[in-house]
């Protein structure tokens, strides 16, 4: 069931009635999900306030597009790589994590038929989506409403720092709720930069940062480095015909190739705006350091991905898998 506020309240934005109704969330009132959480002169979730560490305010929904953008020039114009297509298209969607919505509603203009459901914890999705587009907050985390066997597709990109427990939260729940002959794939960021070459050293200060990020996640009770062991995970649950891509994305121009090194300039402006959101909240709350220390610490960061002497790359892990048709 779907509660939409008839006063146009929250932009139009539906949530779970069946959620909003857990006992874990009566205290808080239907308007309080778009009054947002302010700190550090950002804007973070209210809806389970506390259990993602990142902003969610303009500045940041912004470079979230323009992430979504350089992914999509990365893997060549695709939003997807399990096997479907006009003439097999799902039939339903979902999007966890969804973020600004971009990723749903370019399967649902792609797909007209389809539903496509996308959920996060905010609702910064846009009033004018397709019509078999529908967005709900909701905490994946926890258990899901849908039915067993309903969904064809189950999606996730980057959401690395959302999950304690990705495997069972996110890979085993979607294997529930996928129908037999169901897929789900999973495009996950490492930001623990590599190097080929040995130009980058252990002294490296984007390298240092990932450290302190991943130690301060750890602390969080959250998972950042996780693109290593989801191919595993997916096959322990019990998906089949499991495939796996690494993609490398470049930090900064110092790629010989003209698209990669466009590439890497794009990441390089996108992750150095970003840095601040990203680091402030997860490295003040959980990693022992004042905002004025992470701010400083920062200006380093960034002067780093500048250095086109270190080629320096990220990994994208996109992995997906099968339901088995035997399975329920």
């Amino acid at each position: 069931m779907a509660f939409l506020p008839s006063n146009g309240g929250l932009n139009g934005f539906q949530f779970t009635f069946e959620t909003y109704l857990d006992s874990s969330s009566r205290n808080i009132e239907a308007d309080s999900i778009s009054k947002y959480e302010e700190e550090f002169g950002r804007t973070y979730h209210s809806y389970r306030a506390g259990s993602y560490h990142y902003p969610n305010d303009p500045t940041e929904t912004e470079r979230l597009d323009d992430q979504y953008e350089i992914a999509k020039e990365l893997m060549e114009g695709r939003n997807y790589f399990a096997p479907f297509s006009r003439k097999n298209a799902p039939g339903k969607v979902l999007d966890i994590g969804t973020g600004t919505g971009t990723w749903a509603i370019d399967m649902g203009d792609e797909f007209p038929e389809a539903e496509i459901i996308g959920t996060d914890l905010s609702p910064v999705q846009p009033d004018l989506v397709p019509p078999n587009v529908r967005f709900f907050v909701e905490d994946s985390s926890e258990e899901w409403i849908y039915p067993p066997n309903y969904f064809d597709y189950i999606h996730t990109r980057y959401t690395l720092g959302c999950w304690s427990d990705m495997k069972s939260q996110i890979i085993q729940r979607a294997f529930d709720h996928l129908k037999p002959g169901g897929w789900l794939e999973c495009q996950e960021l490492c930001v623990l930069p590599v190097c080929d070459d040995g130009s980058m050293t252990d002294d490296y200060n984007l390298l240092q940062w990932a450290r302190d990020m991943n130690a301060a996640s750890k602390a969080a009770d959250r998972q950042l480095i996780i693109g290593d062991d989801i191919k595993q995970w997916l096959e322990e649950i019990g998906f089949v015909d499991v495939q796996q891509m690494v993609l490398k994305l470049p930090v900064g121009g110092w790629a010989k190739e003209p698209r990669m090194k466009h590439l890497g300039m794009l990441w390089q402006r996108n992750l150095s705006g970003g840095l601040s959101g990203l680091s402030v909240g997860l490295l003040h709350r959980f990693g022992g350091k004042t905002v004025e220390q992470v701010e400083v610490d920062l200006v380093g960061v960034r002067n780093s991905m500048f250095d086109r002497n270190v080629h320096a790359y990220m990994k994208i892990y996109v992995v997906w898998g099968r339901k088995p048709e035997a399975a329920s």
